[in-house]
Parts: structure tokens; C-alpha cells; sequence
């Protein structure tokens, strides 16, 4: 809450010229910031602000100066940016974190001298430095978040990796004219890419059925198909209306479940990843009645996530959905096929970034990884000598040195995961655990996409069994639209 009782809220002396009034402001946002190496947290009137390098970079090269207030009070400016951080909340973000109730407590507070300029009283100089530096705060803070999201991914999950954005905050913010458009500036920090435009959208549709009300719940009951009757039949339809793109020729009057229903159950059950039969049964049942609050808080989530990754995609892409286990290729941004893909199991989860197809391998090797070789692969050659022969395991003396060994002339007992110094490589053949095509983009993670022996496992529905590289349903044909 704002208090306003404790800004110390005074009358600028009327005498006093307007060139004296500016620069009191400049020496205060001065004596506030300017301290070496900085002020870790400042507190401005009704809010604690955590200061930055960026922060103090940004005054310090324009001497302090203020950005949203002049002699008289708020410029035009700083009266329109409470506005776009109050907007923020549409892209999944709290505009609190940017001051947003405080900055409207001050704001109403320097309105009130405002109110009584004619009569020479203006706000307190100190009023209007600490305005000044939380409105820098809040769009420095809200400007990095809409470009590169709010938590850095790296600290949130590790196998996170968040490309640097390029956009100059700071220079946008110090070339901020008085005529410049602050909308214009506020969306050139949004990921450009039309899966964030969607989310948006959705996000706007979203906010509008919760405020009607919702959608209802589908009452539990027998499994729903092709020929079914009654208020059920019905429920759903008028359920289906509400999708994202509403299905058109549903006939809600009808409580009969025709092809045409049955269709459109079909394709929210492609869109939601569920078994795509045209049967509501539970888990289609379940997915249906996932409420608006709570599809919107998947919106905004990804949202975020959107903002981790790079935007804008070449015309010719390749993207693999973790969650749901498919891969997609993309040309001139339409979808050329999609294929089942195996991904990382809990405790290896593939990663999440984007990087350039560089090469194919064709027939590889398969080096070991030395985590898989000691924590898997050593204990069945302990436990079986012709382990190795078995799966075409080849032992190398190490990973800079290509000279083959024998395993048998091994002591396998004396061998350990302390004392494992070897390397163990598959050779090339139907057997070998990358399949016959390696896709190669090179990352810090060692993922890629490669081929698999093990075919029955794209029969799965959740296909977590790889140790985070991504195993390919069809290689050849991935193979033949990347060359």
C-alpha cells in the first residue's frame, strides 16, 4: 500500500528557477546511485529496489539526468509507461515486480502539485528523483523480461540453455524521445515469431471465456463414441465450440454424436497429444475438462518458455516437441511430415535449445559415454566376459588414443569406476544403439538425433527411455528432407 505520509511530500519553494528545480533532481538521483561500487538496495518512498550494474551504468552516462520528469513534474512520457507495465500481466508477468502500485502512488501524489502549478507549488524534488529511478527500474526490469524472460533458464533447469538476446535495453531507453511511440519501443523487445503471437491470442480468448464464466465440466460417465445420445452428447459438443478455433457445423440442439462430432474430437485429441481414436474416454474426458484458468496458466507459462529460445527460424527447420514425443519438419514454415521420436528419461531429460544441422553421419560408431560405460556396461562385463563380443563392444586404450585392446586380457575384477580409464565404442552395423544416420549439431549438451534397433519402442505412448539424445522413428526419411 502506498503511504503517503511517509515520502516527506512538501511544497517546492515558488521562487526558485526551474533550472535549480532540474538540477536538485539531477544531484539527488546522483547522491542515490552514484555510490561505488553501488547500492545493492535502495529504498524509494514505498518500494525496496534491488539496484543493478545496468541501472547505474544507465544514469551514470547521462550525468544523472532525469528520463520521466522535468521541472513542472511527469512528462508525457513517464505518464504513459505505468500503462505498458500494467500490460505486462498479458504476457504472463507481474507488473508489481516493475513497482507498478507504488510508481501509481507517487504518480497520484505529484499530481496533487501538479493540480496547484499556477499558484508556483511544485512537488518536492526528492518526489520526483525517486519517481524518476523506479520508472527507469520498471522498464529496464520489464523490457529484459519481455525480451529474454523473467528467471534465467540456466538457474531454473540447467539443461536450460538461453541464447543472449542483442536488443540494447539501455540504448533504446537513453535515445527515448518525447514524439517516440513508447508501444512501438515496448513490442520491439518481443520475440518476433508467430508461436508467440498465437500464445497471445490465446491468452486474449482465454481471459474472455473465464470471464463469461467458463466452460463447463463433462460429467463422468460411460465412454462417449460414434451413435451415442443424451445431455452428455450435448455437453461435449458445446465444449468443442469453445477450442481454440471453435468447430464450425457442431449443431448443439442435437444431443447426437454424428462424424462431424466425432471429427472434431479427433482433432483435439491430435492437438492435446492424446490417443487419437475419435472416443471420449477418460483421459480425453480429463483433457476436456482442464479449465480456462487453468489453460491460460499453461499459456503464460509457455510464454516464458518462448522467450528462452531464439525466434524466427530459418524457412527449412526441424523441431522436435519433447512433451510430446514427436519431431516436425518445417519448410517455408509449413509442416512437411512429423515422425514418433524416443526422448530422455526422468533422470536424463533432453535438453532444450536450438542449434544448426551441421552433418549426417551414415553407419556410425556409438562411443560410450564414460557415465553409461561405468554405471551400465561395466557391470555386465563383470558379470559376462563375452558381454562385449555379444553387443560389438570394441575396447580403445582412451578417448585420444584410437589403439584397439583385448578385453580378455583384462583383469574385469580389479576394474572399478575410479580406475576405469578406457574407452568403449559399438561398431557399425544393425545392432549399434545409434541405428545407421546420426544427425550432428554440435552442443555443449553432446545431443543429437540419431536412428534406433529398438523400433518397438515408437509403440509406446510415453517414450522416455534414451539417456537425452533423440532417437528417430524414420531416419531415412528425415535424412532425405535434410539433404
Amino acid at each position: 500500500m502506498f503511504v503517503a505520509a511517509l515520502l516527506g511530500l512538501s511544497a517546492y519553494p515558488p521562487a526558485a528557477a526551474s533550472f535549480d528545480q532540474n538540477r536538485m533532481i539531477t544531484t539527488l538521483i546522483r547522491e542515490k546511485l552514484d555510490i561505488a561500487p553501488w547500492p545493492e538496495e535502495l529504498w524509494l518512498g514505498c518500494e525496496l529496489v534491488h539496484t543493478g550494474r545496468d541501472l547505474i551504468r544507465f544514469y551514470r552516462e547521462r550525468d544523472f539526468f532525469p528520463v520521466w520528469v522535468d521541472r513542472s513534474g511527469v512528462n508525457p512520457q513517464g505518464r504513459k509507461l505505468p500503462e505498458f507495465l500494467d500490460k505486462t500481466r498479458f504476457h504472463g508477468l507481474d507488473p508489481e515486480d516493475y513497482h507498478l502500485a507504488c510508481i501509481r502512488g507517487l504518480l497520484e501524489a505529484i499530481d496533487k502539485f501538479q493540480d496547484r502549478d499556477a499558484l508556483g507549488l511544485r512537488p518536492d524534488p526528492e518526489l520526483l528523483a525517486q519517481f524518476d529511478i523506479l520508472l527507469t527500474d520498471g522498464f529496464l526490469s520489464s523490457a529484459s523480461h519481455l525480451s529474454s524472460g523473467r528467471v534465467s533458464p540456466e538457474n531454473l533447469y540447467k539443461q536450460w540453455l538461453a541464447p543472449e538476446k542483442k536488443e540494447d535495453i539501455i540504448s533504446r531507453l537513453a535515445t527515448l524521445g518525447p514524439a517516440q511511440d513508447l508501444m512501438e519501443v515496448y513490442e520491439g523487445f518481443l520475440p518476433d515469431c508467430r508461436r508467440y503471437k498465437s500464445m497471445l491470442r490465446a491468452g486474449k480468448r482465454l481471459r474472455r471465456i473465464i470471464a463469461e464464466g467458463g466452460w463447463g465440466r463433462l460429467t463422468a460417465g460411460p465412454l462417449l463414441q460414434q451413435g451415442d445420445t443424451g445431455p452428455r452428447v450435448a455437453a461435449l459438443k458445446q465444449r468443442l465450440l469453445m477450442k481454440r478455433v471453435p468447430e464450425r457445423g457442431l449443431d448443439v440442439s442435437k444431443s447426437y454424436f454424428d462424424g462431424r462430432l466425432e471429427e472434431a474430437v479427433i482433432r483435439f485429441q491430435s492437438r492435446h497429444g492424446l490417443k487419437v481414436d475419435g472416443l471420449v474416454g477418460r483421459q480425453t474426458l480429463a483433457a476436456l475438462n482442464v479449465s480456462a484458468a487453468q489453460r491460460l496458466k499453461t499459456v503464460m507459462l509457455n510464454l516464458e518458455r518462448l522467450r528462452w529460445l531464439p525466434c524466427g527460424f530459418k524457412n527449412r527447420y526441424i523441431l522436435v516437441n519433447i512433451a510430446d514425443f514427436t519431431l516436425a519438419a518445417y519448410e517455408n514454415h509449413e509442416k512437411e511430415f512429423s515422425l514418433k521420436v524416443v526422448v530422455g528419461e526422468k533422470y536424463h531429460k533432453t535438453p532444450v535449445f536450438s542449434k544448426e544441422l551441421r552433418y549426417i553421419v551414415l553407419n556410425p560408431y556409438w562411443n560410450v559415454p564414460r557415465s553409461i560405460a561405468v554405471k551400465e556396461v561395466l557391470p555386465k562385463i563383470k558379470k559376462d566376459p563375452g558381454y562385449m563380443r555379444e553387443k560389438h563392444y570394441q575396447l580403445l586404450s582412451g578417448w585420444q588414443d584410437e589403439t584397439l585392446l583385448n578385453p580378455r586380457q583384462i583383469d574385469w575384477d580389479q576394474v572399478n569406476a575410479r580406475n576405469f580409464k578406457w574407452r568403449i565404442r559399438q561398431e557399425p552395423g544393425p545392432w549399434n544403439s545409434l541405428g545407421q544416420v546420426k544427425f550432428m549439431f554440435p552442443n555443449v549438451f553432446d545431443v543429437y538425433i540419431h536412428d534406433t534397433p529398438q523400433k518397438h519402442l515408437f509403440k509406446v505412448r510415453e517414450r522416455t527411455f534414451s539417456h537425452g539424445c533423440i532417437r528417430c522413428q524414420d531416419p531415412v526419411l528425415l535424412a532425405a528432407f535434410v539433404l
